[in-house]
């Protein structure tokens, strides 16, 4: 796992000249997906100056993981949005909570609606929700190839959704138990008919929309990703995860840590939770199980008296502590679904708003000689009076002093004498 220690900050300020649109960082997530590298970009409402009380506002900051790949995409990002980029590090502000966000549902589900034909741009949206309020939202991100695995999973339980609603182990393991007492027993068990599955399949819409919602998702680069939202009240970080994206998935608190400690600049990738939803999640009756067991070889605790024994002598030791530490397990190592969002999705949280003019936004410089080109009028010559005396032809005609001068053999030529003359 690489971990960079350092921050590498760059902050983007728009111009009032920049005609930004809506998912205008698509095509940075895709140069940031080729880097396979976490990437973490922060919403910040800061305050322009706290000793005048002056109104805060918004700032956007990326941190790169090194100095090199800091250069390179400050070089795209002003070359491809029309912003000014500026090396600066977000300033350091304490807040009483911190909110951790995963999402309700598989990530295999979107966010977005696909089938929109004019996307809206929710950054603006968003940026309006933390308008003076001490808030920030943090979005880490790192390229994640290999969640396609798990979205093809889901496409095919959504597609074969009549086999894996009929057909679990609990339900085949009781069938096969019945049918063998049935045959120990001497009765003839028929088997019963089966329902037509493909009417099933095609009475679900919903398994169908999901299906097709994540075809389109898995045809997209994939970002695991972490939100964190960090405010001064659990009112005003709810309000915040209320204006994020929400379509056929949404967002939920995953947790809330109350006066948490400066933000470190370690830039980590997220985490995909594979330990805990793989492992952890199971130790809530692993470690149950082996309470009771451990009670029951050391002469603790007898089930067969624990189930006939009277309520009054019913020894409740072992199974309120086996209770209990399941209950504490199973909170602390639930299934957490991760945050996967492609790149369609992620533009919609990762970006700069379009409604500049009308938002509180730290803007940048424009250039001095665009400004004297948009600024600089057209200049139009004088037009000279035109002479009484002057002829059209004799304006048009050369000045005296710019007429060719004649050949040296024809200078010398005076006019053509008279008869007078020659005699």
């Amino acid at each position: 796992m690489e971990i960079s220690s350092k921050g590498y900050w760059v902050e983007i300020r728009p111009l009032i000249t920049s005609e930004l649109k809506t998912g205008n960082f698509a095509p940075i997530l895709d140069a940031l997906y080729n880097l396979a590298k976490p990437y973490r970009f922060l919403i910040k409402n800061t305050p322009k100056n706290r000793e005048e009380k002056e109104p805060s506002l918004i700032r956007f900051y990326i941190q790169l993981f090194d100095e090199q790949t800091k250069n390179q995409m400050s070089n795209i990002i002003r070359t491809l949005l029309d912003v000014e980029t500026v090396s600066a590090e977000p300033p350091e502000q304490a807040y009483q909570f911190r909110v951790e966000l995963e999402l309700a549902k598989n990530y295999a589900l979107p966010i977005v609606n696909y089938q929109e034909k004019k996307p809206t741009n929710l950054i603006d949206r968003l940026t309006a929700s933390i308008t003076g309020l001490d808030t920030s939202i943090e979005i880490t991100a790192q390229a994640d190839p290999n969640a396609i695995l798990n979205i093809q999973t889901y496409i095919h339980k959504k597609s074969n959704s009549h086999y894996y609603a009929n057909s679990s182990l609990s339900k085949e393991v009781l069938n096969q138990s019945i049918d063998t007492i049935g045959i120990l027993a001497g009765k003839n068990t028929t088997p019963k008919p089966t329902k037509n599955t493909s009417a099933t399949y095609n009475a679900d819409p919903w398994g169908r929309e999901c299906a097709k919602n994540a075809t389109i998702k898995l045809a997209s680069t994939l970002f695991i990703c972490q939100i964190v939202i960090q405010s001064n009240s659990t009112q005003t970080a709810q309000a915040i995860k209320k204006a994020l994206p929400a379509a056929m998935n949404h967002f939920k608190t995953a947790k809330t840590q109350k006066n948490p400690q400066p933000p470190l600049t370690t830039l980590r990738p997220p985490p995909k939770y594979w330990l805990r939803n793989n492992i952890f999640c199971r130790l809530w009756w692993i470690v149950s199980i082996g309470i009771l067991l451990l009670t029951y070889q050391l002469g603790l605790f007898d089930p067969i008296k624990f189930m006939t024994a009277p309520l009054s002598k019913m020894d409740v030791g072992p199974p309120l502590l086996a209770a209990i530490v399941a209950v504490c397990l199973f909170i602390n190592f639930r299934k957490r679904h991760p945050i996967v969002l492609s790149t369609q999705e992620l533009a919609q949280i990762i970006g700069l708003p379009t409604a500049i003019e009308k938002l509180p936004i730290a803007l940048g410089k424009v250039p001095l000689s665009r400004m004297q080109l948009g600024t600089q009028p057209p200049t139009e010559q004088p037009k000279q009076p035109l002479n009484k005396q002057e002829t059209p032809n004799q304006k048009n005609s050369l000045p005296t002093n710019q007429h060719r001068r004649l050949p040296a053999a024809h200078e010398n030529k005076g006019p053509p004498a008279t008869k007078t003359e020659q005699n």
